[in-house]
């Protein structure tokens, strides 16, 4: 596969592990790629003056707002201007606006990779309008794509861009010596206040009678009144670095994959890196899962289609090692073939083609 651009430019959090995949993909596209955290050069001040600012009269917010997008899509400016890229990905919106995606897309082609939707996902106000300046939107979900299609974005595709191996792994003497702890079932994420987080609590439940260990942050207390078996197995916890989580990946055997309400169709990016791992996930149903993501695969899926079931889910994966390993590493490798960095960026190069 011939490179089709000089240089790419990518603007994504570099705390996720998809920053690399998404370098990694662009590497088979253009001869140079660099990537940029545009957080990164903005204040601590700022960027918590900017997280709190829903708080305050709309004038107010209006005013800071102004502010704050002015000054950091004049930095987006300046990498463009310094690089000279063919092609800008952008995770999101990065708090761009449409002037900046209109003066990027005069120049170079624009595609956005969307980890979360505009329509549910609280995000840059602009995100939505800045998607109809782009030459491709890389979707995750097919439900996503539909609604971005009726709304007249014609160049949306569904796009999986697959695990970072590098950080993402089996560690083959994996050991709970330097403070880890063995357990059956892991879940590591974030919980909410609201109706989202009594569905996710509820989730949780059915896996406490297993040696299950739950780590989150301090919204899960909400729940314990209604579900009481979760404070025991609970232990709070902010962000933790992608080589300590898939560490404890590796020292466990199943890891539930829930389905924010968020995402529609679509799975969650923890069941790549549960596989990767070598953890099996057990996957809430979404229709992607089995009609997109895993069509040709011959095997049964782990999916949790009831609540109700997962529990017995749960115990027959744990009850048959060699069914949960053969399952995990024909998963992963169905993915690893199907999704690989150079396979995805030959889809995207097709699709810029079309």
């Amino acid at each position: 596969m011939g490179k089709r651009f000089e240089r790419a430019l990518l603007l994504c959090p570099s705390q996720y592990s998809l920053s690399n995949s998404l370098r990694e993909i662009l590497s088979y596209a253009a001869d140079e790629v660099r990537s940029v955290d545009i957080r990164s050069a903005i204040s601590r001040r700022d960027m918590k003056l900017n997280s709190q600012m829903f708080r305050l009269p709309h004038t107010f917010r209006r005013k800071w707002e102004n502010y704050f997008l002015e000054k950091v899509n004049m930095m987006v400016l300046r990498q463009i201007d310094e690089f000279r890229p063919d092609l800008v990905l952008i995770y999101n919106s990065v708090y761009m606006v449409p002037d900046t995606c209109r003066a990027i897309s005069r120049k170079s082609r624009l595609l956005f990779f969307m980890g979360d939707s505009p329509f549910y996902t609280p995000q840059n106000n602009y995100y939505l309008s800045c998607l109809t300046h782009a030459d491709l939107v890389l979707s995750p979900d097919s439900y996503w794509s539909q609604q971005l299609q009726t709304a007249g974005l014609e160049r949306t595709i569904y796009f999986i861009p697959g695990v970072d191996r590098s950080s993402y792994y089996r560690i083959g003497d994996a050991s709970d010596e330097d403070g880890e702890i063995r357990s059956e079932v892991l879940y590591v994420g974030s919980c909410y206040l609201n109706s989202w987080g009594y569905k996710k609590a509820m989730l949780m439940s059915h896996f406490t009678d297993f040696e299950f260990r739950l780590y989150g942050n301090s919204a899960w207390k909400r729940w314990f009144d209604f579900f009481p078996g979760l404070e025991k197995v609970y232990t709070e916890s902010g962000f933790i670095p992608q080589d300590r989580l898939n560490h404890m990946y590796n020292l466990t055997e199943l890891i539930p994959v829930d389905g924010n309400p968020g995402i529609i169709s679509g799975v969650h990016l923890r069941m790549f890196e549960a596989l990767a791992a070598g953890a099996l996930p057990l996957i809430e149903y979404r229709s992607d899962v089995d009609n997109l993501l895993f069509r040709g695969f011959d095997e049964e899926l782990p999916l949790i289609r009831d609540y109700r079931k997962a529990k017995d889910l749960a115990f027959h994966f744990l009850r048959n090692k060699k069914e949960r390993s053969d399952l995990v590493a024909e998963m992963d490798a169905f993915l690893e073939k199907e999704y690989s960095h150079e396979a995805n960026a030959e889809r995207l190069l097709e699709a810029l083609a079309g």
